[in-house]
C-alpha cells in the first residue's frame, strides 16, 4: 500500500487532503512542521509528500532542500503547496512539482497520480431528493441534496461554500415517521463546474447516523440479477 506524507501546520488543511484520499488504496501519514515532516520521512520512508511552503520551525522550502539533500530521501517525489508564486524557489530546493492554493479534490488526485498509481475504492451513490441545512461558522444556510453515498453526498445550493469548508449540516431520512434525522460536521472537497452545487464528506458523523445512511444506500443501490441459464 502506497504511504503519502501530508504537510501542513493548518489541521484544516491536513484534514481536507486526507478527505480526498479517503476512498484511496493508500496509507495517510501527517506533519504538521517542516522539520516534523522530515523526521516522518526518515522513519517511515513514504512514496510521495505533500509539502505546504508556510510552516513554523522549519517551512517547506527548507524542509524540501533538507529531504533532497539526503541519500535516504532524496528519491521521495515532493509536491510543493504554496498559496505564493515561489515555483521558482521551490524548483531550486529540488521540488518535483507544486500545487497553487486554493485546491480541490480533482486538482489534487490529478496531481498525486503523476507519482502514484492509487486506486480508488467505489463509492455508489443513490438519488435522494432532500432538503439539507447547513451552518458555516454559525451562519445559516439552505442547500438541497441530490444525492448520498456513505461517505458524502452533493447537494445544490445557490451559493456553495467554497472548496476545504467545514459544514455542519442536518437532513432527515424518509422512513419511518417521522423519519431519521442526521446531523454531521462535513467538509466540502469540490465546486460544481456550473457553480450551483458542491460534494462533500462526511467529517464527523455519529455511529448511529452512520448506520442510518449506510442502510438508505444500501436500499438505493440496484441489485443485479444473474442471467437465466439456458
Amino acid at each position: 500500500m502506497h504511504k503519502i506524507l501530508l504537510v501542513d501546520d493548518a489541521r484544516h488543511f491536513l484534514d481536507l487532503e486526507a478527505s480526498f484520499l479517503q476512498r484511496a488504496e493508500c496509507r495517510i501519514l501527517t506533519a504538521s512542521t517542516g522539520l516534523e515532516a522530515v523526521r516522518v520521512a526518515r522513519a517511515d520512508r513514504p512514496d510521495l509528500i505533500v509539502l505546504d511552503i508556510e510552516m513554523p520551525e522549519m517551512n517547506g522550502i527548507q524542509a524540501c532542500r533538507i529531504l533532497k539533500g539526503d541519500a535516504a530521501t532524496q528519491a521521495i517525489p515532493i509536491v510543493i503547496l504554496t498559496s505564493m508564486q515561489m515555483e521558482d524557489e521551490a524548483r531550486r530546493a529540488g521540488a518535483d512539482h507544486f500545487l497553487r492554493k486554493p485546491i480541490d479534490e480533482p486538482r489534487f488526485l490529478a496531481e498525486v497520480r503523476k507519482f502514484l498509481p492509487i486506486v480508488e475504492r467505489s463509492d455508489p451513490r443513490v438519488p435522494a431528493s432532500l432538503a439539507l441545512a447547513t451552518w458555516r461558522g454559525g451562519e445559516p444556510g439552505e442547500a438541497h441534496l441530490v444525492n448520498l453515498s456513505r461517505t458524502g453526498f452533493y447537494a445544490t445550493s445557490p451559493a456553495p461554500p467554497p472548496v476545504g469548508s467545514r459544514l455542519e449540516v442536518s437532513f432527515t431520512l424518509p422512513g419511518g415517521n417521522p423519519g431519521k434525522l442526521i446531523s454531521a460536521e462535513v467538509l466540502v472537497v469540490r465546486v460544481g463546474a456550473d457553480g450551483a452545487g458542491f460534494a462533500a464528506r462526511f467529517f464527523r458523523i455519529s455511529s448511529g447516523a452512520r448506520l442510518f445512511v449506510d442502510e438508505f444506500v444500501e436500499k438505493g443501490i440496484p441489485s443485479v440479477r444473474p442471467a437465466p441459464v439456458p
